[in-house]
């Protein structure tokens, strides 16, 4: 808690913080009601799936381009840019009453979404002071969760008014967060170091293949990051039919187990700005994500032993606090790594590759539906996938660690 209240007595660190809350608060809430928006006016069908699409296919196809963005302009003036682009054209998809215009309007926010997030990511470091990457990426945390909770409230509310006012309000919002951080000092504005090696395409691509190449810790980070995010695009769809197939429960009831990750989440956070220094004492960064990972990747696999509700509930609040531990390491150890001007590329590049996992894991749950797989084979393998590759890390760490501290002969 002592870090946290350093980390928001600084001001550039809690004015990005409120950037990332009010940003975060626009995105949810657009989340949240453009569905709504486009079965009114267009049906609920095709159309629906086509804008759902055209919002993420882009952080999938333009990293590249995204990358080198990043590393021409830098972070903080993309992501002003980019953000800024974002809020008018979100206040303005109310007006575009033509359903080509609309995917236009829609497509054009995806591709501005995929400059934000990288950008937004890159800035974390210069804006956190050196020692307190881990508290600071818990705060971080704590932002998108707040936002996630409080963003689809406030849109429900905000609909009332009219589509129209509500859009305006979303925009504003991310207006706002795009003149926070134009606000920050010209220090914490900065993500180059130096200047760049070259800033196409290629060259972003050649520099992520080096990164990886040069440091066997930024591969060990993607091999915990891409099983997880299939083992995540898969656990809502489990959760579902567990509900009901399992428990025996309404379908309501479902959303208590959502509810639960987010209880867990939030319980991570509070004891990770606690506990986190002390356990930064006893062990590396990089080895505390490793055990996270595994405690989560636990409580995953003990689902298959949840008798009830109330079971997969308490394991869903309890393995939703190694999963704070674990996201907060888990950047903590690029940020140490990495300068914030290749975090940038790092960020961009490894964008598709976690969103395409993330889809793979949703489209894996057809193994259940289609009855290939019963639903604890399924979730068996699903959670063995995330768990097994940190398994594997943490032996073959441990082991390097022991051939270290031999005494040589």
């Amino acid at each position: 808690m002592r870090d946290w209240k350093i980390l928001l007595a600084t001001p550039g660190f809690r004015r990005f913080w409120l950037a990332l809350m009010s940003d975060g608060l626009g995105t949810w809430c657009v989340i949240a009601t453009l569905p709504i928006l486009v079965a009114e006016r267009f049906g609920a069908g095709s159309e629906l799936v086509i804008s759902l699409g055209l919002r993420v296919a882009p952080r999938i196809l333009l990293a590249p381009a995204a990358g080198a963005m990043l590393r021409r302009y830098g972070a903080a003036r993309v992501a002003v840019v980019s953000m800024a682009a974002t809020g008018v054209l979100t206040a303005l998809l109310p007006w575009c009453h033509d359903f080509v215009v609309l995917q236009g309007t829609i497509l054009a926010i995806g591709v501005m979404d995929v400059c934000v997030g990288p950008a937004l990511l890159a800035l974390r470091t210069p804006v956190t002071p050196r020692g307190l990457e881990v508290a600071g990426n818990t705060l971080f945390f704590s932002a998108d969760r707040l936002a996630k909770f409080a963003g689809p409230a406030l849109a429900g509310l905000a609909v009332a008014a009219g589509f129209t006012v509500a859009y305006l309000g979303f925009g504003v919002a991310m207006l706002l967060a795009a003149g926070a951080i134009l606000r920050l000092p010209a220090t914490q504005r900065t993500n180059n170091d130096e200047p760049a090696k070259g800033t196409g395409m290629l060259a972003v691509l050649r520099d992520f293949v080096a990164m990886l190449r040069n440091d066997p810790v930024l591969v060990a980070l993607l091999l915990c990051a891409v099983p997880y995010m299939v083992t995540f695009g898969g656990m809502r769809p489990f959760l579902f039919w567990a509900n009901a197939e399992w428990f025996g429960a309404s379908d309501a009831a479902w959303t208590v187990l959502l509810a639960a990750q987010g209880i867990g989440g939030i319980a991570g956070v509070l004891l990770s700005g606690m506990f986190s220094r002390a356990l930064l004492r006893s062990m590396s960064v990089y080895e505390l994500m490793l055990v996270a990972s595994l405690l989560e990747g636990l409580s995953h696999i003990s689902l298959l032993f949840a008798g009830g509700t109330f079971s997969a509930v308490v394991l869903l609040i309890v393995g939703g606090i190694p999963e704070m531990l674990g996201y907060a390491t888990w950047f903590a150890c690029i940020q140490e790594r990495l300068r914030p001007d290749r975090q940038a590329v790092f960020y961009s590049m490894q964008q598709p590759l976690l969103d395409s996992a993330m889809a793979l894991g949703v489209a894996s749950a057809g193994l259940h539906a289609q009855h290939i797989l019963t639903l604890g084979s399924y979730w068996a393998v699903l959670s063995m996938f995330s768990t097994l590759p940190v398994v594997a890390l943490l032996a073959l760490h441990l082991r390097a660690a022991r051939v270290e501290v031999q005494p040589r002969p």
